[in-house]
C-alpha cells in the first residue's frame, strides 16, 4: 500500500500541519543545502508568503486570460500542484472542449458518450488547451521558479550530508515544510483565497464553471481537493457519476459497521495490498484517506490494536514486501487513533529502537514511531 496518498490527505484536510522543522537554502553555486536555523540576511520565503504569491500570480493569468480573445464560456480554472514539485495553472472553454470531443468521438467511435466518459475528458489537464506556468505569473513567478528550482536540487540532498555550513553564499531559503510535500496545501490555500477575493469576475463563465487545485491524483482529487472548493449541490451537478459512487461507497460501509477493530483493519489492509484500482475504496473513487478515515472511530482501541501488531513482528529476519506494507499500514493509521496513552508512547519507543537495530531498512517507520513517542 502506498500510505504517501494518506499523507497527503492529512495535509490537505489539515489533519497534520506542515513541517515546521528547518530551511532548505539556494545558493549562489546553484546548490541546495538544509539549515536548521533560520539563515540571516536572506528572504526567507513562508508558507503564508507562498500561498500569497500563487494566488497573485493566478490572478495575473486570469487577468491576462481574461482580456484576450479566448475569453468566452470559461468552465473550468485548475492550480495544479504534482508530486514533482511542479504548479501549472489550467483553463479550458465550451469551445475548446466541444473541439476535443468532436476529435475524440471521431478517433474512438462508440466511446466518450455518456456523462462519465465525456466528463474525463472535459476535466482532464491533459486535454485543455490553456496551460500556463511560472513564466506567465508575471512578477510573482520568480518564486515559484525558484521553489521548483529548490525542490528539483533537494532531492539529491543527503540527509546530514548537505548542512549548511559559513562557506556557503546563501541566496534564498524557504521554509522546509513548503518543499516537504506543504505545497499542495498552499496550493489549495492559494485557490480558496482566489473564490474568496473573486479573483474569477473577469472571466466569462459558464453557469457552472467551477475552480479547484489538484494534486495530479484523481482518487484524492475527486474525494478531497475538489470538495475543499465546489460546493456539494454545484460538485454533484458537474459529476453525476460522482454523487452515484458516493452513495454506493456508504452502502458498503454499512455493511461492514459491526466489524471488530482488528476485523477492519484485516479487510482494508488486505484490499489495498492487492495493488488493483477496481478494489474498494477506489473503486469509487475514493483515495487510500478513507480507509483511515474509518478507523478513525475506534480510537484508543485502533492505537492499541496497531501497536501490538507492530510489537508482534520478528525484526530480526529479512521481511517480505506485505509484511512492510503493513508496517506502514499500522504506522499511518495511529495518526487517526488520537492522543495516546503514556504505555502506548513508550510501547512505540520500544518497537523503535527493534526497527533501529535490525537489519531491514525500516529508518523512517522508526522516526515516525519516536514521533509519537514524543508527542
Amino acid at each position: 500500500m502506498n500510505t504517501y496518498y494518506s499523507k497527503i490527505g492529512r495535509l490537505l484536510d489539515e489533519r497534520t500541519p506542515i513541517d515546521q522543522e528547518g530551511y532548505f537554502v539556494l545558493c549562489d553555486d546553484n546548490e541546495a543545502k538544509f539549515s536548521l536555523e533560520k539563515p540571516e540576511g536572506i528572504k526567507i520565503v513562508t508558507s503564508e508568503c507562498f500561498a500569497n504569491a500563487l494566488a497573485e500570480g493566478c490572478k495575473f493569468v486570469v487577468n491576462t486570460f481574461a482580456s484576450s480573445t479566448d475569453n468566452d464560456k470559461v468552465y473550468v480554472f485548475n492550480l495544479y500542484a504534482d508530486e514533482h514539485n511542479s504548479i501549472f495553472i489550467y483553463l479550458n472553454t465550451m469551445d475548446q472542449f466541444k473541439g476535443i470531443l468532436e476529435r475524440y468521438q471521431n478517433k474512438y467511435p462508440g466511446k466518450y458518450q455518456d456523462i462519465s466518459d465525456k466528463n474525463s475528458l472535459k476535466y482532464s489537464q491533459g486535454d485543455f488547451n490553456f496551460q500556463f506556468w511560472h513564466e506567465h505569473m508575471g512578477e510573482h513567478g520568480r518564486l515559484i521558479h525558484d521553489f521548483e528550482r529548490l525542490a528539483y536540487l533537494v532531492m539529491d540532498l543527503d540527509e546530514g550530508e548537505s548542512d549548511l555550513n559559513e562557506d556557503d553564499t546563501p541566496i534564498l531559503a524557504f521554509e522546509a515544510g513548503i518543499i516537504k510535500d506543504g505545497y499542495y496545501l498552499l496550493a489549495l490555500k492559494a485557490t480558496v483565497q482566489l473564490i474568496n477575493e473573486k479573483a474569477f469576475g473577469p472571466l466569462n463563465k459558464t453557469e457552472n464553471f467551477i475552480a479547484f487545485a489538484s494534486t495530479g491524483n484523481d482518487y484524492m482529487d475527486y474525494s478531497l481537493t475538489m470538495r475543499k472548493t465546489i460546493e456539494q449541490e454545484l460538485f454533484y451537478d458537474v459529476f453525476p457519476n460522482i454523487k452515484e459512487k458516493d452513495a454506493q461507497y456508504r452502502e458498503e460501509l454499512e455493511k461492514n459497521a459491526q466489524l471488530s477493530v482488528g476485523e477492519y483493519l484485516d479487510y482494508w489492509n488486505d484490499a489495498v495490498h492487492s495493488g488493483y484500482r477496481l478494489d474498494i475504496p477506489f473503486k469509487y473513487i475514493k483515495s487510500e484517506l478513507e480507509i483511515f478515515l474509518q478507523l478513525e472511530r475506534f480510537g484508543d482501541e485502533l492505537a492499541s490494536e496497531c501497536i501490538d501488531r507492530l510489537k508482534q513482528i520478528n525484526y530480526n529476519v529479512s521481511l517480505e514486501r506485505k509484511q512492510f506494507e503493513s508496517i506502514y499500514f499500522y504506522i499511518e493509521a495511529l495518526h487517526f487513533a488520537g492522543i495516546l496513552s503514556e504505555e502506548q508512547k513508550h510501547n512505540c519507543s520500544i518497537v523503535a529502537d527493534l526497527m533501529s537495530s535490525c537489519k531491514n531498512d525500516l529508518k523512517e517507520a522508526a522516526k515516525e514511531l519516536l514521533n509519537f513517542a514524543r508527542s
